[in-house]
């Protein structure tokens, strides 16, 4: 077993029909290593000698007929003939001990080389496979990522090689240290990227944005209760002018609108629980006056005046729905209500969202009178 190490490193070249023969060989190896081992120890210490019938007839009586004390035997024996006994055993024992060392190091160098055999045989198949991988992960992020260049693409797909190299670098190591399942360490990564390719093949055959960050970053802004900011240039080209007199008249209804929705609906005060988690009752208002808003703003972003585009750009965006409840599910709203914790943090979190739409009725009246008065004198 000595050049154990270079058969190891030349099972690269092997096929897996050679290697599947390397660890039958193996395996006989070890077997009659095994039984050697055992056939030494069972001579050593159980041997059986050859007898005629009648010896073995007269001991059997003499077995029955009286008990044999082995301490009591070794006690009658002189004290030279003790000596050479105890001396006799302790070789005895330190051969055997050399063998079973010998044995053990033997089995496990049969085992340590019959994993990297084994080993080798799922490389040649998850090698295959990690092509067909990458191919599924790379078209489709090339269809998916459509902005940023060259730039955003080369940066995903290196993410990508440097997670399957972590996992696959890994299950390697703990499957040839026997840490891990031979199957579970080569099949790791292949477990990892398999769903993620089918993920990122279905997107890319929906046409999904998957990587768009402007989507991530408003989604994430909504959770955490971010204000969106409003981002208005000015027109090129403009085709028609917005309607100033027409204008006036809507932010003029648009303040008594705001004027009255703070007056009736006490955004203040602490929001009812039960009406928060369990009976859900939309606010039709605020939707009608934040689409209003948005109509006329759209009217004015018509205009060439930059004092207006100005003000425009400080319009709050209205949050329409994250001041009435936490979900848009009413399960999910009966769970939250029913883990304390959480009920309490999302509840708290909904009253922010009220005072904020005060804040905000009162920035869009202030805002409107602002902009009246600029149109006025235009």
């Amino acid at each position: 077993m000595a050049e154990s190490s270079g058969i190891a490193r030349q099972a690269t070249s092997m096929s897996i029909s050679e290697l599947a023969y390397r660890i039958d060989s193996l395996h006989a190896v070890g077997d009659s290593a095994g039984h050697s081992v055992a056939e030494r120890l069972k001579w050593a210490f159980f041997p059986t000698p050859k007898i005629s019938k009648r010896d073995s007839v007269m001991a059997v009586k003499a077995a029955r007929e009286k008990k044999n004390d082995i301490d009591s035997t070794y006690m009658r024996l002189p004290p030279d003939r003790q000596q050479e006994m105890l001396q006799r055993i302790k070789m005895r024992l330190n051969g055997a001990s050399m063998d079973l060392e010998f044995a053990g190091y033997l089995a496990e160098d049969v085992n340590r080389m019959e994993r990297e055999y084994k080993i080798e045989i799922l490389n040649k198949i998850t090698l295959s496979l990690t092509c067909l991988i990458f191919f599924f992960i790379g078209a489709p992020l090339g269809a998916i990522i459509r902005k940023g260049g060259l730039g955003v693409p080369v940066i995903v797909a290196v993410l990508v090689f440097i997670l399957f190299y972590i996992l696959d670098n890994s299950g390697y190591r703990m499957a040839k240290q026997a840490s891990w399942s031979i199957a579970f360490g080569k099949g790791l990564a292949p477990s990892v990227l398999i769903p993620l390719a089918v993920f990122v093949t279905y997107k890319a055959n929906k046409d999904s944005v998957v990587f768009n960050m402007d989507a991530y970053r408003t989604f994430f802004m909504k959770l955490l209760g971010m204000r969106l900011k409003r981002h208005v240039d000015g027109k090129e080209v403009i085709i028609n002018d917005p309607d100033y007199q027409r204008d006036i008249l809507r932010l003029n209804a648009l303040t008594d609108a705001l004027r009255a929705y703070s007056h009736s609906h006490h955004l203040k005060r602490l929001p009812n629980p039960i009406k928060v988690f369990f009976v859900y009752q939309p606010d039709h208002d605020v939707e009608k006056i934040a689409a209003e808003m948005e109509s006329i703003l759209e009217d004015l972003g018509n205009t060439r005046d930059k004092y207006v585009l100005s003000y425009i750009n400080r319009y709050p965006i209205i949050s329409e729905k994250a001041h009435t409840r936490p979900f848009d599910h009413r399960w999910m709203n009966i769970v939250a209500a029913i883990i304390v914790p959480v009920g309490i943090v999302l509840y708290l979190r909904m009253w922010r969202f009220r005072m904020r739409l005060y804040k905000d009725t009162k920035q869009i009246r202030h805002l409107n009178d602002m902009m009246i008065k600029r149109i006025t004198e235009m």
